[in-house]
């Protein structure tokens, strides 16, 4: 459970996430441990709070015990997909972890503790019982404690994302758990909360590849009379890569041949040749997550690091298609909106 928690105003600074490393690496990270060791957050909790918020005020901040280090620092977006990109940004420019200190941007997992909120009873973890629904896309969980009954319907939902979090950490959930409900009353299917990690982490491994990496799916369906077919990663979730934060469509058209509008057989090894060449160009600052092909146009649906010119890069790349036009579309998408459709 984190041991200080909070969020404060915003202020202006040219570069608040190499500063916050500076000082961090100055003194912040002695002056922290030395706060924790001593049980008395005040000071700590002031610094924290303004430095994070110069980064983003939607940021959340936590510390707790590390995994490989005596601490962890965790600066979350705390669900909000808006601002999972700069708390990864804050997470990739931080020091090597070290004895006293590991840094994380999503809640970890933990052993089962008792929240508490000012003015409510005691909330312990462990007394939760969940419902359990896979599909073929998600885990659908009910959540339900015996305190519930005495909190408002907004505290009975936070404290059930609290415990998921807690249980499941906030990668876990918000890759694999579909809709979240919050129970009046314990279900006729219940089981204790901690049969959660194994049930979602056993969903998760049944869709990922043996080397862990995510599944490809592929989708078929018809627009405006027209076949489409379609192929994504599963699932399209961006917090598996939040760095990626703006959408690039390539629009590719090619010769119509077959009556259906698809590419016969060696147009198709074209277009796939052309698609590996984008996506070498790319390097490390994006990720080809899906494609769709209908009508003589394969579209190819890109993210990159918004603040990479790989944007660029990617356009520089199509001059070399020679059989019909190649358009660019760049969108700002930090939550994947414009793939939804393909995340069924």
């Amino acid at each position: 459970m984190p041991i200080f928690k909070r969020r404060r105003r915003n202020a202006v600074e040219a570069d608040p996430i190499g500063a916050f490393w500076s000082w961090w690496s100055g003194s912040g990270a002695a002056s922290v441990a030395d706060a924790v060791a001593r049980r008395e957050p005040t000071d700590a909790n002031a610094e924290l709070n303004e430095r994070v918020a110069r980064i983003h005020p939607d940021l959340e901040w936590e510390l707790g015990p590390g995994l490989h280090a005596q601490h962890v620092l965790i600066v979350t977006a705390a669900g909000n997909p808006e601002q999972r990109a700069v708390a990864r940004r804050w997470l990739r420019a931080a020091p090597p972890s070290d004895q006293t200190w590991e840094y994380a941007d999503l809640r970890r997992p933990g052993p089962a503790v008792t929240l508490q909120f000012e003015g409510l009873p005691p909330v312990a973890v462990d007394e939760s019982v969940v419902s359990i629904e896979p599909d073929s896309a998600s885990v659908h969980v009910g959540v339900h404690h015996p305190v519930f009954s005495s909190m408002s319907v907004d505290v009975q939902r936070r404290v059930t994302f609290l415990i998921l979090d807690l249980v499941l950490g906030e990668e876990m959930v918000e890759t694999w758990v579909g809709a979240i409900d919050t129970l009046d009353a314990a279900p006729v299917d219940a089981v204790p909360v901690m049969e959660l990690l194994p049930a979602v982490a056993g969903f998760a491994a049944e869709h990922t590849l043996e080397d862990g990496s995510p599944a490809w799916k592929m989708l078929e369906g018809t627009r405006d009379g027209q076949r489409v077919i379609a192929t994504a990663e599963y699932p399209l979730r961006s917090i598996r890569r939040p760095h990626l934060d703006t959408h690039v469509a390539v629009s590719i058209h090619y010769p119509l041949v077959r009556e259906d509008g698809l590419p016969e057989s060696e147009m198709l090894d074209e277009l796939r040749a052309f698609e590996d060449h984008l996506t070498d160009r790319l390097g490390g600052s994006g990720n080809l997550l899906a494609h769709e092909t209908s009508a003589g146009t394969r579209i190819l649906h890109f993210y990159i690091d918004g603040t990479t010119p790989a944007d660029a890069q990617l356009q520089a790349a199509t001059t070399g298609w020679p059989h019909g036009k190649v358009t660019l579309t760049t969108t700002p998408d930090p939550a994947w909106h414009n793939v939804a459709h393909l995340s069924g």
